[in-house]
């Protein structure tokens, strides 16, 4: 199989990945490159990466789904990747080719493991954004892509969703959600202002994809989906490792000192 495996950045990063993965420069119209990075901008090509302030990595996977061909997409982030088991010294235990190929043979994607509110996801995401622009994509549900909607008001109604935008999938999957997800965020962005929102809320399209991913995969329910762990990639995989024994060491104590 013919991998395209990116790590997504809007910096230059200490390069501690996996040879396979391609690091992808998002944002890059107006920024030096460092050598050896792709981007998600070109001149010959179609791109979006001058959203990227409202799309985050989306801008890329825009790119990457028009302009590559391989077999197997990915999108992890330069602080975030998956790896294949929590147990692990000295080296983090990134997925490799030869993992993924293996997976491939039962599973169709691999995203984070679900993560678990105390809330409804609308209610989640209305407390820290705009709940407003979740009622207007379900109009637009109803409108271009009623076969949508009962699986956007279960992923609503219920309490788990799948963060991040990361995942690796067949690219058949990745190009049909992509097609998808863009045509409902480009409508959406002709249907608000975010001209007076801060910095932060303007990423509002990178927002609200991480709730439409949960939703697409909803009302796709022939997709074999491989849960997979996330590791927040700071320092080295000892170092890791040594912060999570102590952390989980720190937590014990609290609640012993609680009783």
């Amino acid at each position: 199989m013919k991998t395209g495996l990116y790590i997504i950045t809007h910096k230059e990063v200490k390069n501690i990945y996996p040879k396979d993965r391609n690091i992808m420069m998002v944002g890059a119209e107006n920024k030096n490159v460092p050598d050896g990075y792709c981007t998600d901008f070109d001149l010959q090509k179609e791109n979006i990466s001058s959203k990227n302030k409202n799309y985050c990595e989306l801008t890329g996977l825009y790119f990457m789904t028009r302009h590559n061909n391989s077999d197997i997409l990915s999108l992890e982030h330069y602080r975030r990747l998956f790896i294949k088991t929590r147990v692990y010294l000295f080296r983090y235990p990134f997925f490799r080719v030869r993992d993924i190929e293996k997976i491939f043979k039962t599973y169709d994607i691999i995203l984070p493991k679900m993560a678990y509110h105390d809330k409804s996801i609308y209610e989640e995401y209305s407390d820290k954004h705009y709940g407003s622009d979740l009622d207007k994509i379900r109009e637009i549900l109803l409108e271009s892509y009623p076969s949508y909607v009962d699986g956007f008001d279960r992923c609503m109604s219920g309490n788990s969703t799948f963060l991040f935008n990361m995942f690796i999938a067949k690219r058949d999957i990745v190009v049909d959600y992509a097609k998808w997800l863009f045509d409902v965020l480009f409508k959406l962005e002709q249907q608000i202002d975010i001209s007076e929102r801060d910095a932060y809320q303007q990423r509002v399209f990178g927002f609200l994809s991480e709730r439409l991913l949960t939703v697409y995969i909803m009302s796709h329910k022939d997709i074999r989906v491989k849960e997979a762990r996330v590791q927040m990639v700071e320092g080295s995989a000892f170092m890791s490792q040594v912060k999570r024994v102590c952390n989980k060491i720190k937590k014990i104590f609290h609640l012993n000192k609680g009783e």
